[in-house]
């Protein structure tokens, strides 16, 4: 009884903080806003104990208009250091379907280390930094741009049941981040908007839907800066994002399966 008194507490507390977000930016912030919905599948594959492989196959629009439709894959794999560190390695491949302009495709390779806290039973905390070089080229006109970015995303995330437990509410995250964008000067050709700065704030609430099948709802804001510009230019970002999460291998025995790490 005290546990589900504890979940509704916090339900309570998660619906607060997405209107709050949703609203916050309407009020205080002069900049470009756009509202897009995506559709993740996650599949993971975890071994007896270091490694684990893991793809994201998604969709994502803006909600508001058809001027665009991205599709996109990222497979990666992962490996455990030892019980707190890990390293990752993985491969972005994008394509947007432009409705008024040219349509762009995306290669990002990226590399990065992770650190994971425990808090408490039920408390995490992990830390991830990566850098990913991003070749963009235009499908029309043959142009490249290169741009190299540096991520760092602070989460923690709370447990209420473990994945063992079927139709239950599973985890709570809350997520911060932010990116640093170099731009290479000479190939600069206005494929796509550079941003210098972005940060984001993400909440997401997982459900088991068994031990090895969970969904994941997640909504997020992005705030982006270009160069030499705070405010003009700038653009909010709302993501609302449905994750699917099937499962195989050593769910138990895996030192990364519970630390939470998604690409």
């Amino acid at each position: 009884m005290i546990h589900k008194i504890e979940s509704i507490f916090l339900l309570k507390k998660l619906t607060i903080f997405i209107i709050l977000v949703l609203c916050f930016p309407n009020s205080t912030l002069q900049a470009e806003e756009e509202d897009v919905v995506a559709l993740e599948f996650y599949p993971q594959w975890l071994s007896e104990e270091d490694y684990t492989v893991q793809g994201n196959i998604g969709i994502e629009k803006d909600f508001r208009s058809n001027d665009w439709v991205e599709y996109y894959t990222k497979p990666s794999i992962a490996y455990a250091l030892d019980n707190n560190w890990a390293l990752h390695g993985g491969l972005g491949l994008y394509y947007t379907d432009n409705k008024d302009s040219d349509n762009n495709f995306e290669i990002r390779p990226f590399q990065g280390i992770s650190h994971f806290h425990p808090l408490s039973e039920k408390w995490k905390l992990s830390t991830y930094f990566r850098a990913e070089e991003r070749f963009q080229y235009n499908t029309n006109t043959r142009d490249k741009e290169t741009t190299l970015r540096l991520r760092l995303r602070f989460r923690t995330d709370y447990m209420f049941n473990p994945l063992s437990t079927k139709d239950t509410w599973h985890k709570l995250t809350l997520g911060v981040e932010g990116f640093r964008s170099n731009n290479d000067d000479n190939s600069n050709t206005g494929i796509q908007d550079y941003y210098t700065y972005e940060s984001q704030v993400t909440l997401g609430l997982s459900r088991n839907l068994s031990e090895q099948k969970r969904v994941r709802f997640e909504v997020s804001w992005k705030y982006q800066v270009p160069p030499g510009d705070i405010s003009e230019s700038s653009v909010n970002t709302f993501y609302f994002k449905i994750q699917y999460y099937p499962i195989w291998g050593g769910i138990l025995g895996n030192k990364l399966f519970h630390r939470g790490i998604d690409e």
